[in-house]
């Protein structure tokens, strides 16, 4: 099951009590809206700007029907205006050794609900059938077993210009597609390795959030009373990558507890064709860094897994000029635990002072195509003593090329990603064609090269995979 299950999360469960409460409530209020954007918290789902649709009854009428009924409460409601996704995905890996990867079907259902004037509800949540074909399956050494995984669950009231979320939600504040510069705050699933769509790849934490609105100026607060790290891949899968003698060790996992807060502040200015954005707030590592705690468990040396807290700053601008959106990011990180290396191949946690940085451009050809260009590098401040993994400054540079064809049935998409420093490369290729209004198909084919066995991707090197997968939406 998924680690970051409602099971192991006790205040989710509060949350789902209270929803569930609403939904057996007799709420009558008015229509909800079903366009899943993207999870851009600037969205703001109670714009008194966004135009209205007169076919849909107001708050203040909302409790009857021309006819004199009731409206359908919340409870049908967050079932009928849901959008589903019926899906299948089959993988194969392609080098190395050759096997069937991925092979499972899921169902994905998102619901977004308005009602009583001013609260909101949102629903993410999927369950996915995963047999033993697939690799997941099969390392747990079952014949079947079911996947259940909750991205967002929440509960917004909102005003005229202020707004509260209580519950699990994506925070999403980078505008760098290479890296995490500054979009720290959701961890990512990393389960399937860098196989998993960007828009998918987060997933919500427990927090309490809120959005004030003055002006040009919005300003974003949250805080998280038990924070979330990323998902790995669990034990013996495709992409369970261990550590080197990480098998001679007792490993002992020490993530974050409650009351380890999480806690940050987002300000948003806008001037004309340029926007501003200024981040700072505390956090908590979302991949572990070990280090060796100097006892004996079972006769074996006692390794912690940890995620330390740390620090950060920063800031983003884009500036918007007919066809072309400019993006630049920074970050100032501090102080930041990286994986160290001691004496006898021990491994240690090494503070350090961080400085990611990120440049980038978008250009839309009318519509015709869609390209991105981005470079980012991350510079460490200070001695370099035990980090014989990493490099001063490690650059990475990223391309995206988006196009339609045959009346926009047909689209392309083509990522290169290539790290410098080892002279890593990555690309990915997907068609996607819409067979109807609601069944879309893709295919793509992924593949690496990656000359430097002293890079951190060499492991991945024989990880080239065509995917298929099918989805229908209803």
């Amino acid at each position: 099951m998924y680690s970051h299950s409602l099971i192991k999360k006790p205040f989710i469960v509060l949350v789902v009590l209270a929803i569930a409460f609403l939904l057996t409530a007799p709420w009558t209020s008015g229509y909800c809206r079903s366009a899943f954007d993207s999870d851009d918290d600037t969205v703001d789902v109670f714009d008194e700007d966004e135009s209205v649709d007169d076919s849909h009854p107001s708050a203040d009428t909302a409790d009857e029907t021309p006819g004199g009924a009731e409206t359908p409460g919340l409870a049908t409601r967050f079932i009928k205006d849901a959008t589903f996704t019926l899906g299948y995905q089959f993988s194969y890996g392609t080098t190395g050794d050759p096997a069937i990867v991925t092979n499972y079907g899921y169902l994905r259902q998102e619901s977004e609900v308005l009602f009583g004037g001013n609260y909101f509800l949102r629903f993410d949540g999927k369950l996915s059938l995963v047999p033993r074909t697939d690799h997941r399956a099969d390392a747990k050494d079952r014949d079947l077993f079911i996947d259940a995984r909750l991205r967002e669950l929440y509960l917004q009231a909102g005003y005229d210009d202020f707004s509260i979320k209580l519950g699990n939600q994506i925070i999403v504040w980078g505008k760098a597609d290479t890296s995490a510069i500054t979009d720290v705050v959701s961890p990512r699933d990393l389960s399937e390795f860098i196989f998993v769509d960007l828009e998918d790849s987060r997933f919500g934490q427990f927090m309490l959030s809120a959005d004030i609105y003055r002006d040009s100026l919005n300003a974003f607060f949250f805080v998280a009373p038990y924070p979330d790290t990323d998902e790995e891949p669990d034990g013996d899968t495709r992409y369970d990558r261990k550590l080197p003698g990480m098998d001679m060790f007792l490993v002992r996992r020490e993530e974050p507890q409650f009351g380890d807060f999480e806690y940050g502040i987002r300000l948003d200015k806008n001037y004309s064709k340029t926007e501003v954005s200024l981040m700072a707030g505390r956090f908590f590592v979302n991949s572990p860094v070990y280090h060796h705690r100097g006892d004996f468990e079972n006769a074996m040396p006692v390794v912690i897994k940890g995620y330390p807290d740390y620090g950060m700053a920063g800031a983003g601008v884009t500036y918007a000029m007919q066809s072309i959106l400019l993006k630049f990011e920074a970050a100032y990180k501090s102080p930041i635990s990286l994986q160290g290396m001691g004496v006898n191949s021990s491994y240690r946690q090494v503070e350090s002072e961080i400085m990611d940085l990120a440049a980038g451009m978008e250009y839309n050809a009318n519509g015709r195509y869609l390209m991105t260009f981005e470079i980012a590098n991350r510079h460490i401040f200070g001695d370099m003593a035990g980090l014989s993994a990493f490099d001063r400054d490690s650059t990475s540079f990223y391309y995206t090329f988006t196009t339609d064809f045959w009346n926009q049935t047909l689209a392309l998409e083509y990522v290169f990603y290539y790290r410098i420093n080892d002279r890593s490369l990555f690309h990915d290729a997907q068609l996607t064609y819409d067979l109807t209004d609601s069944i879309e198909i893709k295919t793509s084919f992924a593949f690496f090269d990656i000359p430097d066995e002293e890079s951190l991707l060499w492991q991945y090197r024989e990880e080239d995979r065509i995917t298929f997968e099918v989805q229908c939406f209803f």
